[in-house]
């Protein structure tokens, strides 16, 4: 089985199966606890998505932490994402059709977090597909997207952009292209409904983060569900995340500057939900204080979300995995993980219960956690309170 989020008709983001074709949710169905109410003649029109003990379920754009399955009242298994289980529709003949969009005001294309899909912000049918992991992950070509070396609006620059999570200089979490450089949102913009309003010589000083119909998103850390398109004045589409438009800043020179910070006080880096990222004060502040690790260690900004930790490196799983979610200090039993896939953050693992030993900050998904000085068991994680 095939989950990938991707664009269906004007739906953007939307999960799509390995054929091509939209799954949908169900209003009248319950995701906490999940729970389908489609049987018989219903789960004729919207076959249910199903898997048997022991299936393969092949994610991208997709985080695994979201994909579960329900038993249905007839015995089988069916998929779900964010808790909702999930279809296909009977009168959708080819892929990319969303003729099930909004049935009965029941029935809905389902997003990669288990939302209801939207159309694209900024109306257009992008047709973009959202790939897991980096660009070098998943061989982009050298030379094209966050790599070129040319003009932003060339069609090789647009082949791909990739948006990861993690640090620069104080700022933690925020977005940064294929090649490090730091992503901007502007005050002047309008996240709802989405529109830039950085035009002309602006938008040479701050270059739009721009794609094509067909591009590639790469996404590390960052919700595939967060992030969108918007036309702008020009034509050209540009990425959203959160709603806001995204941008570079022309004299970030080298990857992890952040010269744009607060600039004119309207520019700010973009975190991975489209919101402001502010320096981490020293001391921390009242709504998310900075916590402790190793000696030595910078304060930093935990956030919310969760986390799974898995027994092998690079995401694999040869003796299970544990998912752990906030907020606040979680202990769980001591587990020997080598790579943690993170949907949120940042967080801190600790070697032992109750939030204290030996610590480690992630801000972003790790493949290796060996690779950053972490190589004892995981005891406790620490979210944002």
């Amino acid at each position: 089985m095939q989950l990938t989020a991707g664009a269906a008709g004007k739906l953007n983001p939307v999960v799509v199966d390995g054929a091509g074709f939209t799954l949908y949710r169900f209003d009248k169905d319950t995701a906490k606890p999940s729970k389908s109410n489609c049987n018989d003649a219903c789960a004729t029109t919207w076959p249910p998505v199903l898997v048997r003990p022991g299936s393969k379920i092949f994610l991208s754009g997709v985080e695994k932490s979201a994909v579960g399955v329900v038993r249905r009242d007839d015995g089988s298994l069916q998929v779900t994402i964010g808790g909702w289980p999930v279809y296909r529709f009977s009168k959708d003949t080819a892929p990319g059709q969303t003729n099930g969009q909004g049935v009965g005001g029941t029935w809905f294309g389902v997003t990669p977090d288990g939302g209801k899909a939207l159309p694209s912000r900024g109306g257009t049918n992008s047709g973009l597909d959202y790939l897991d992991g980096t660009a070098q992950q998943n061989n982009a070509p050298a030379n094209t997207g966050d790599f070129y070396k040319g003009p932003r609006n060339s069609a090789a620059a647009m082949k791909w952009v990739q948006l990861t999570a993690g640090a620069a200089g104080n700022l933690n979490p925020v977005v940064a292209d294929g090649a490090g450089f730091t992503l901007y949102r502007f005050d002047k913009d309008t996240a709802k409904p989405s529109k830039s309003n950085c035009n002309d010589a602006c938008a040479t000083t701050w270059p739009p983060v721009l794609v094509r119909p067909g591009s590639k998103i790469f996404v590390d850390g960052v919700p595939a569900s967060q992030v969108g398109v918007v036309r702008r004045d020009d034509g050209h589409l540009q990425v959203t995340i959160g709603g806001w438009p995204v941008y570079r800043f022309s004299k970030d020179t080298a990857p992890g500057q952040t010269n744009g910070e607060g600039v004119g006080g309207t520019w700010f880096a973009v975190s991975p939900t489209g919101q402001k990222v502010l320096p981490v004060a020293q001391g921390g502040n009242d709504h998310n204080p900075p916590q402790g690790g190793k000696s030595g260690e910078p304060s930093v900004a935990l956030g919310g979300g969760s986390v799974i930790l898995d027994s092998g490196t690079n995401f694999q799983e040869p003796n299970g995995s544990i998912g752990v979610s906030g907020p606040g200090c979680k202990t769980v039993r001591p587990f020997p993980a080598k790579s943690a896939q993170l949907l949120g953050g940042p967080i801190k693992i600790w070697s032992n219960p109750n939030c204290t030993g030996t610590s480690a900050v992630l801000a972003a998904s790790v493949p290796d956690l060996s690779a950053i000085g972490f190589t004892e068991d995981v005891g406790s994680v620490r979210f944002a309170d």
